[in-house]
This record gives structure tokens, C-alpha cells and sequence, in this order.
């Protein structure tokens, strides 16, 4: 019998479940990276997991390309404390002196800023907006083609230093600064507000669902309505300086001597993050995939995965209905590569990790399956990979280790990368969970996979 797309698929999805769920289970862990840099990290944005700039102090940048963190030459030596960017290949650095620089794509060159006041924060929206804060309530307006200096509010009344800013549309946007000024935006009105009086030094939002600013001693504001903001309970007095959320109920912030609190839609809690330095700045491309920087050099990564010896059961309710959703457990299907891997998914699935990668893309098969069978070219690519594989899946099977051609390697990439190109969110944020563990190294070596 033909094998429809989504089918075909779940071939390359039982190999990963049979592989993966024979290593151990993953943990929630803040992990630390190698930056490659000594000086404080004041900064970071990227426009992937696998395109992330981090600036500090002595002009450092460094770049992290999905595998590794290296050096970019700056072109100054000033502190920068802020990074955005439209894409990445428009990224914007801010910091002393109203030093901004910009990276092309290609390499960084200065910009005239028009101050020589200290810039503290950065954000925008889109190519041609973006907004820089810094000291004594500047704010520097980018148009496309020149930086234009002025008080942060439209009144020129601010006079505080501004720490950190937040767009969420070209006309709206959120600056925070000392003695908890907040400093609100929108199309035809702004207004300055003043809820606390400790320094706010961050703020971060989704557009429609949270906005959270925090700062000294652990405050965090939540707004809640026009120039209407909350305290809430962070569970730390450490200082906070930075913010970033990749849904209305998950947030983090970072901080004080290591400290991280993580907000889960209803409550903050504390992380641990095994560091002692201070953490200046937070952001991700998702929630399962999280940066955070700070003194020394520091840059912790952050997510759904980390090496843990913790062994977590999963009850034979949760792997019945699991399997449930598997095409191949159907007695039409009989062919000696389908019934491989039917024993391989029956003996395997009862670890937790093997669930939840089984999970993760039985409920995106009907979305591959459209996908495979809108392109013949994917469609054929992957029966060519299936094929090709099965050895290996069989020596793992049969001997817990594998060995695969280096092109073979490649090609998997290449495939799921196109195949991401076509995807819808949450399978593009699935196959990039794969991807990293692939560039990285660590997911071969946890499947015990050699590379030839």
C-alpha cells in the first residue's frame, strides 16, 4: 500500500523518538556558554537562535551563529549597553558618548548620532523606526537615513535618565528610566507617570497581552491599561535589569548576582541560574530557546533541554495515547522498514523525552503531510533520506550506536531547513530545536551518533 506524505514523514520522526528517548530526560537548566570575551555584556538581540549579537563593554561584540560565540570588530572602544535590529543585516548598538554603530550585514560602521549624551537602551519597529534612550531623558529618533536627538517626551519634560524602551507598533512605545519614570506613547498622546519611585531599568512586552518594567530591589510593574501599571511580587530584592517575554505567560527577567525570575502567566519565580555575576540583559527566540548576559563576559543559555540524570516516568495512559496518533500501528502496514520501526517505537516511547518528541510531531504531521505533498521535490528528498538511513536505525536498535555518512548529515539539514521554510510557527520553532542540536553537536552525541 502507498504511503501517504504525513506517513512517510513519521519514518524520520520514530527514528528521532527511537534515538533520542534512549537518552536522558532533559531539564530546565540555564547552561553557561563561552563568549569568548572577558568584558561585560551589556546587550543582546537576535533575529534567530542562530543570529545573536551581544555588546559590551570596551565596544565588545560577539556574535553567536547557532553554534558558537565569536569575535565582530565594533570599530570603538566605548561601553555599548544596548543592541537592536529590523533584521540581521540592520542592527543598531547604542551606548557612551551617544556612540551608535551599525552592522550591515557585513561588518559595523559608525553612525552620527547628533549627542554625546549617553545612550542606555535601544528598540524599534521595522527598517525605518527606531528609538535610542540614554541619560538625562534623551531620546534620539533613527528615520531611516539620520539619527535626530530631542526629549524623550514630546513636552521636553523628562529630565531623568532613561534605562530601557519597547515598541510595540512605529508610533507606540514604552521608556522606563530612574526614580520609576515610565514614559507612555501612542498615535496623537503621550504621557509621563511616575508609579514607583525606585529606577526602572527594563521594559518588555506582547503587543496586546503583557507589558512587565522592573528594576531596582526586585520591582516589577505590570501595566494594565493607558498609563496604568501594578507592582507585583518578582520573589527577589536583587535589582533587575533586563526583561523579555516570548508569550503573554512566559516571561523572564535578569539580574543582581545571577538572579532570574520567570513569570508563567500567573505567578514570578525564581531560577536557578548557577551564577554569581550580574546578568545586565535577556532576550530569545523563543521560550525554549533564551540568552542572558552579563559581567565577565557571561552568557548563560537557557532551555527545555540540559543534560539531567533525573529519570521521569511516563504511565502507559500517556504512551497508549500516544501511540494512537502513529499511522504504522495499522496491520496493513507490514513492510519490513514500517514493522522496524513500530518495534523500535514500542520498546522506546516509554522514556519521558521520547514522549515528548513523539508529541511534538505527531501533532504536526498533518502540517508536514500538507507540505510534503505540495512539493514533490521535498516529497522524493525524503523517501531518499528514509531509505538511506534505516541502517543506521537498525544499528541503533540493535547496538545502541550509529554511524552515518558526514553528506548524509548535511543533506538532513538541508531538508529540514527547507522543509522550515514552509512551516507555520510552532513546526518552525519544532524543526529549529532540531537544527541547533544538529549545528551544536550535542543531539549526535546524545543519540550516540558518529559523524563520518
Amino acid at each position: 500500500m502507498k504511503r501517504k506524505p504525513a506517513q512517510m514523514f513519521l519514518v524520520a520522526a520514530a527514528v528521532l523518538v527511537a534515538s533520542i528517548s534512549s537518552v536522558p530526560v532533559q531539564a530546565q537548566t540555564w547552561q553557561p556558554m563561552t563568549s569568548g570575551t572577558t568584558n561585560g555584556l551589556n546587550g543582546i538581540w537576535g533575529s534567530s537562535g542562530s543570529d545573536v549579537f551581544a555588546v559590551g563593554d570596551g565596544g565588545v561584540v560577539v556574535h553567536y551563529d547557532g553554534s558558537a560565540w565569536s569575535p565582530m570588530s565594533s570599530g570603538t572602544t566605548a561601553t555599548l549597553r544596548g543592541v537592536w535590529g529590523s533584521s540581521g543585516s540592520d542592527v543598531f548598538a547604542v551606548g557612551g558618548s551617544g556612540v551608535i554603530v551599525h552592522y550591515d550585514g557585513s561588518s559595523w560602521s559608525s553612525m552620527t548620532s547628533n549627542t554625546t549624551v549617553s545612550l542606555n537602551g535601544i528598540s524599534g519597529f521595522g527598517a525605518s523606526v527606531a528609538y535610542a534612550v540614554g541619560d538625562t531623558g534623551l531620546g534620539v529618533y533613527y528615520n531611516g537615513s539620520t539619527w535626530n536627538p530631542g526629549n524623550v517626551s514630546s513636552g521636553g519634560t523628562v529630565t531623568a535618565n532613561m534605562n530601557g524602551i519597547w515598541h510595540s507598533a512605529p508610533d507606540e512605545h514604552i521608556a522606563v528610566g530612574a526614580s520609576g519614570i515610565i514614559y507612555e506613547r501612542a498615535p496623537s498622546m503621550d504621557i509621563t507617570i511616575q508609579p514607583v519611585s525606585v529606577q526602572l531599568n527594563c521594559v518588555w512586552g506582547i503587543a496586546g497581552s503583557a507589558v512587565f518594567a522592573a528594576g531596582a530591589n526586585g520591582a516589577i510593574l505590570r501595566q494594565t491599561g493607558w498609563a496604568t501599571w501594578a507592582a507585583e511580587s518578582s520573589g527577589t530584592t536583587n535589582t533587575l535589569y533586563g526583561v523579555w517575554g516570548s508569550s503573554g505567560a512566559d516571561f523572564f527577567a535578569v539580574g543582581q548576582g545571577g538572579a532570574i525570575v520567570h513569570y508563567d502567566g500567573s505567578s514570578w519565580s525564581g531560577m536557578t541560574s548557577n551564577a554569581t555575576v550580574d546578568l545586565h540583559a535577556v532576550w530569545g527566540s523563543a521560550g525554549s530557546d533564551v540568552f542572558a548576559v552579563g559581567q565577565n563576559g557571561t552568557i548563560l543559555y537557557y532551555t527545555t533541554g540540559g543534560a539531567s540524570t533525573t529519570t521521569t516516568t511516563i504511565d502507559s495512559t500517556t504512551t497508549t495515547s500516544i501511540r494512537r496518533l502513529c499511522p504504522f500501528r495499522r496491520s496493513a502496514a507490514t513492510d519490513a522498514g514500517v514493522q522496524t520501526l513500530r518495534d523500535l517505537r514500542d520498546s522506546q516511547l516509554e522514556t519521558a523525552f521520547g514522549a515528548v518528541i513523539a508529541s511534538m510531531y505527531y501533532q504536526n504531521m498533518d502540517e508536514i503531510g500538507d507540505i510534503l505533498q505540495d512539493s514533490r521535490a521535498l516529497r522524493n528528498r525524503f523517501n531518499r533520506l528514509t531509505k538511506t538511513n534505516m541502517p543506521a536505525v537498525r544499528e541503533l536498535m540493535t547496538q545502541g550506536t550509529a554511524t552515518i555518512e558526514a553528506d548524509d548529515l548535511l543533506e538532513m539539514h538541508e531538508f529540514l531547513t527547507d522543509l522550515q521554510g514552509r512551516a507555520g510557527m510552532q513546526l518552525r520553532m519544532d524543526i529549529d530545536f532540531i537544527l541547533r542540536g544538529m549545528e551544536s553537536g550535542w543531539l549526535l552525541q546524545w543519540l550516540g551518533i558518529t559523524v563520518e
